[in-house]
């Protein structure tokens, strides 16, 4: 019945602007009936219906032709008026006959007892009411339907009134609606949104359209439950809402006045939505692509992906301003919440390949859980998951980790906190070249002080060994002394020859073990020149010192009109800072 009303009234479902007043706050036209105060119809016991003038009940009560019978056109007219929430809504013999399998009463039309009811007044009882409509049905019960010709047309008042009573007669309760919000607009304490069916993509067909309204009386109990689980009413969320159908007059549009919302069922779709995203990209391998990607070793060109002037901003870059270090940093700015953002954040970090960072990082100051929906996206995920850099995020969110922190690289809590991160790598890898040359510099000395006790211990063993060699001698020639003073002349010249090759085989040996450590000797001294600094300065290098001594390594510990003394291989050089320009680090 839904469908066909529908296509017979055809209304504009058009989005409301955001201007408009809110009619039904100040009484006006499209209230509707509550369903706390439907009259139950009473029961009746199914029997096949007998021949009528009037259509079935499930035909619809506002066509151009549903019944043959009405009010004569000179009977009075029922003042067009709305059923306000403290009113009983009108109980119609004819659609609760027709929901019995019965007959309807002779008299009427569809819609003649709501009529009948208006007329009669608020607060009459169904026995004044049913007097009122038997009269009318009775000054003429073979009139036209009303609206069915030229002579029969409806006011726009009238007209209305026979749409609120379809709409009455087809949602007698409050219903329940699933869909997808498109658009949030808060006017006055009222929030009005527009929904949409969500199979249909929104850069598709728009699909069925409708304006939802809940008013600031119905909002603070769904507002303080949405805000116990940190969520907010945003566009892309697919929502379970309950409320109240009906007509506003003054744009000629239905509106769903919303009375409470599934915020489990918003809770379960959006871990269900989150799940599935993060199986197809394990299934796809895009889960830990960034992962896989090698970790700057010195992240010092940083791409900054954020909202320009934030928090996060400020917080990410002061981190980097403090450690004194010279990091290369490009923003690409863009909003990071809203139905706007996925695109373009993912956007941005594809506009940073060109920028070649060392890491990309993504940061937002903190907020709601609902805030967290543009990184729970599949546009941002992919976009990290297929990111040629690392993908570093600090998106401010203790409580939960959004799909944009399961695919990046490293997730940090906060930007600050991912500021710090950046710092401490640059800082790791300085210390280890640090440590690195003063391990270089402690072999060095230990290799000299090693050399130079080997040349200590080889002078002590040439001193022991002549000393031992002199030795013998002296014993050789005391005795050969000895022998000659008691041996004969001849004895004398024979121990004379021996005594001459002794003293050609001492000088001999004596010869070849000094020119053997003479030679280790040299080796040891050029061993030792090759770590002479003095030697390095012969070879083209410099040493540049302050005034006060200290030895100068960067440019940044000089200024211009410094005084320098530059240390040359034959003398000191004084000079004056003019300019100053440092070299480009390249990774």
């Amino acid at each position: 019945m839904a469908s066909r009303a529908s296509e017979a009234l055809q209304f504009d479902f058009s989005a409301r602007p955001e201007e408009e007043e809110d009619t039904e706050e100040a009484g006006g036209a499209d209230a509707v009936t509550p369903a706390t105060a439907a009259s139950p119809a009473p029961s009746a016991s199914p029997a096949s219906p007998a021949p009528s003038a009037f259509p079935a009940p499930s035909a619809s009560p506002v066509g151009p032709a549903v019944a043959s019978q009405r009010r004569p056109s000179g009977s009075r007219a029922a003042p067009a008026r709305t059923h306000t929430d403290d009113e009983a809504p009108p109980w119609d013999p004819y659609r609760e006959a027709g929901e019995a399998g019965g007959v309807a009463p002779y008299w009427g039309y569809p819609g003649q007892y709501s009529e009948a009811y208006s007329a009669a007044g608020t607060g009459a009882d169904r026995s004044v009411v049913a007097s009122t409509a038997d009269e009318w049905g009775r000054e003429g019960g073979s009139a036209v339907e009303p609206g069915a010709t030229a002579e029969a047309a409806l006011s726009v008042a009238e007209f209305y009134e026979r749409v609120r009573s379809a709409l009455r007669l087809e949602f007698p309760t409050e219903v329940w609606v699933t869909g997808e919000i498109r658009k949030v607009n808060l006017s006055k304490g009222n929030r009005y949104l527009e929904l949409a069916d969500h199979e249909f993509p929104p850069g598709g067909s728009r699909g069925a359209m409708l304006d939802v309204a809940c008013w600031s009386r119905d909002w603070p109990l769904i507002g303080a439950e949405l805000q116990s689980v940190g969520l907010e009413l945003v566009a892309g969320l697919v929502v379970r809402i309950r409320g109240r159908v009906g007509v506003w007059d003054g744009a000629a549009k239905l509106r769903f006045s919303m009375t409470d919302l599934d915020v489990a069922a918003l809770l379960g779709g959006i871990a269900a939505a989150r799940r599935k995203l993060l199986l197809e990209l394990e299934h796809e391998g895009l889960l830990d692509a960034n992962r896989r990607l090698r970790a700057p070793l010195v992240p010092m060109r940083i791409g900054i992906v954020t909202s320009a002037g934030s928090e996060a901003y400020r917080d990410f870059t002061g981190q980097l301003e403090r450690s004194g270090y010279g990091f290369a940093v490009r923003l690409e700015a863009c909003l990071v919440q809203g139905p706007e953002a996925p695109q373009q954040i993912a956007g941005a970090i594809r506009r940073l390949h060109e920028f070649a960072p060392d890491v990309i990082v993504l940061v937002r100051g903190g907020g709601g859980r609902g805030d967290l929906a543009a990184f729970d996206s599949e546009s941002v995920a992919r976009a990290i998951a297929t990111s040629r850099h690392p993908v570093w995020t600090g998106i401010g969110h203790t409580g939960d980790r959004s799909v944009a922190d399961e695919v990046c690289q490293r997730a940090l809590i906060t930007p600050t906190g991912c500021g710090e991160a950046v710092v401490a790598a640059v800082t790791a890898y300085l210390e280890g070249i640090d440590s690195a040359a003063q391990a270089i510099a402690s072999r060095g000395r230990a290799a000299l002080d090693r050399a130079g006790e080997r040349v200590d211990e080889s002078r002590g063993r040439l001193a022991r060994a002549a000393r031992h060699e002199l030795d013998q001698a002296t014993s050789s020639l005391v005795l050969a002394r000895r022998q000659v003073e008691h041996g004969a002349v001849i004895g004398l010249e024979r121990n004379r020859a021996t005594l001459e090759r002794h003293a050609q085989e001492l000088a001999r040996i004596s010869r070849h073990v000094l020119q053997g450590e003479e030679q280790q000797v040299g080796n040891l001294r050029s061993v030792l020149a090759a770590f002479n600094p003095r030697r390095q300065l012969a070879r083209g290098w410099s040493l540049t010192r302050t005034v006060d001594g200290r030895v100068v390594r960067s440019v940044d510990e000089l200024a211009p009109a410094d005084k320098i003394v530059t240390v040359l291989a034959d003398g000191n050089v004084t000079s004056r800072v003019e300019q100053l320009s440092r070299i480009e680090e390249t990774t």
